[in-house]
């Protein structure tokens, strides 16, 4: 091990008094640091497109969960609920964070097929 590596290694904080107290005391500084590394407005750029495709996904399953059809689709319609839940708590999660660094988060629904990775789609019933 170079002295380098043995200089900057330190043994992992368990004691909970001191993690307690150094939190207070950084908790002012809110969501960015003096250790935060990016670029807070490209990161809001990146997370606006994530953003945008957790919501085309929680309309996609909404969809999905409230359209299928036939004798077995009870618990495909329970699966696709299920899903959206989770891609909305991600959706949450995201826009969060957008305003934690100082960004307003897109939810306009103009141009949300165009920000997102995702693609929405309708259709006919799932044939369950």
């Amino acid at each position: 091990m170079t002295d380098t590596v043995a200089e900057n290694s330190k043994p992992f904080l368990t004691d909970v008094k001191t993690l307690r107290e150094r939190a207070r005391k950084n908790i002012a500084e809110g969501a960015m640091t003096w250790t935060y590394k990016g670029d807070p407005k490209h990161t809001v750029e990146i997370l606006q497109s994530v953003l945008a495709t957790e919501i085309v996904c929680v309309l996609r399953y909404t969809m999905h969960a409230v359209t299928a059809t036939g004798i077995l689709s009870d618990s495909v319609k329970a699966e696709f609920a299920k899903h959206a839940k989770e891609e909305q708590a991600h959706m949450m999660a995201v826009a969060e964070r957008i305003t934690q660094l100082g960004g307003e988060p897109n939810f306009d629904p103009e141009g949300l097929a165009s920000r997102s990775a995702s693609q929405y789609s309708t259709g006919p019933s799932l044939g369950l």
